[in-house]
């Protein structure tokens, strides 16, 4: 009887030691996982990475936070740089627990973070958590390598999810709706993944009304492209007037977001005779300006003349690279020359009928990265 009693209380203090054990571990991971979110918090930028198929392990979180002093770093004034953690939270959580953390009452960095992990572990609601994001128009500073950019939320949540659509996570139908969602919602149109989606959109029908409502009452002109390929004659003074706008110096505009630059693109899918006068104009426009004609307006000028394709093309681009050398032997000029602009044209669009003024006029070729 008492070796029975013995027994039983051993296995008594074993189970209490696990228990123990157990809610140690717990503790220690909630005080881990609240530490990653202050440090989300506190640096306020969303790091962009590769989603990996499977879910990730990380060996050293506990290294790795323990020596971060929280209080310490509350107390500082002035920048401080931090680690980056936002991936721990794919050690640390339970997938309940970053679904909560998906939720709106959170931080766009810690929303962001929490979603990657998911999308890692193929999650099956992923849906769900975009419908409840994309229109976040919260600007966020998104740093993808050595890039740092200011993004609206709604469109990195959008990019991000609809990243796994060649990957099964999300179904053919839910990514249609989310383009859709993207295209229609209205102000959605200055959204980044928006511009990308209107640069590569084919001419339906279904979609003319709205590119033309995105193009004149939202001024979002990467649809202008996606408008030119129905080649309406209504809408050729729309694209004229865009090409005249091209001695407007607006230093708060990106060359993305360029009026001109984007009628530019919008010629390679609409090559009409009524465009070539301003295109001459611009050209001249970019030679004599003095600091030189940069990418990517002259690289989309070149790939505007090429859509002609024709003998008066051919001439077009070389008496335009010759003038442009002429210009760089007698003074000084941007190391982007039109030479090198025109070579990363035809890496874009190679057509053979320019390929010898490749060896005529060397350059480097040097793409935008943009389409």
């Amino acid at each position: 009887m008492q070796r029975y009693l013995l027994c039983s209380m051993k296995k008594i203090l074993f189970f209490l030691s696990i228990c123990m054990l157990l809610v140690a571990c717990t503790d220690k991971r909630q005080e881990q996982i609240a530490k990653v979110l202050f440090l989300l918090n506190r640096t306020g930028t969303y790091h962009e990475m590769q989603n990996t198929n499977g879910r990730q392990y990380y060996l050293n979180v506990d290294s790795l936070l323990d020596c971060i002093d929280t209080t310490y770093i509350k107390t500082c004034k002035g920048p401080r740089a931090f680690p980056v953690v936002q991936s721990l939270l794919d050690s640390l959580c339970t997938t309940k627990e970053l679904c909560e953390l998906t939720n709106r009452s959170y931080s766009v960095v810690v929303r962001l973070a929490a979603t990657d992990a998911l999308i890692r572990r193929k999650y099956a609601h992923l849906e769900e958590i975009l419908l409840s994001n994309y229109t976040d128009t919260t600007k966020i500073y998104v740093r993808s390598d050595d890039v740092i950019e200011e993004e609206y939320a709604g469109s990195v949540f959008l990019r991000n999810v609809q990243s796994c659509r060649d990957k099964s996570v999300i179904s053919k139908e839910d990514s249609l709706r989310n383009d859709s969602l993207a295209l229609y919602t209205p102000g959605l149109s200055k959204y980044q993944y928006t511009k990308k989606l209107l640069l590569r959109l084919p001419p339906k029908e279904s979609y003319y009304s709205r590119i033309k409502e995105i193009v004149l009452k939202e001024r979002t002109y990467q649809a202008l492209k996606a408008l030119a390929s129905y080649r309406r004659e209504e809408d050729k003074s729309i694209l004229l007037d865009a090409l005249s706008h091209y001695d407007n110096e607006n230093e708060d505009v990106g060359w993305e977001d360029d009026e001109t630059d984007n009628a530019l693109l919008a010629v390679t899918v609409w090559a009409c005779q009524d465009f070539v006068p301003l295109l001459m104009r611009i050209r001249d426009y970019e030679i004599k300006k003095h600091d030189g004609s940069m990418l990517p307006r002259s690289k989309y000028l070149f790939e505007a003349v090429m859509a002609y394709d024709n003998q008066w093309a051919y001439n077009f681009i070389d008496t335009t690279l010759a003038l442009s050398s002429k210009k760089k032997e007698r003074e000084y000029s941007s190391d982007i020359t039109m030479a090198t602009s025109f070579h990363s044209a035809m890496l874009s669009h190679y057509n053979s009928r320019f390929a010898n003024l490749l060896r005529k006029y060397p350059g480097e070729d040097f793409g935008d990265g943009y389409e």
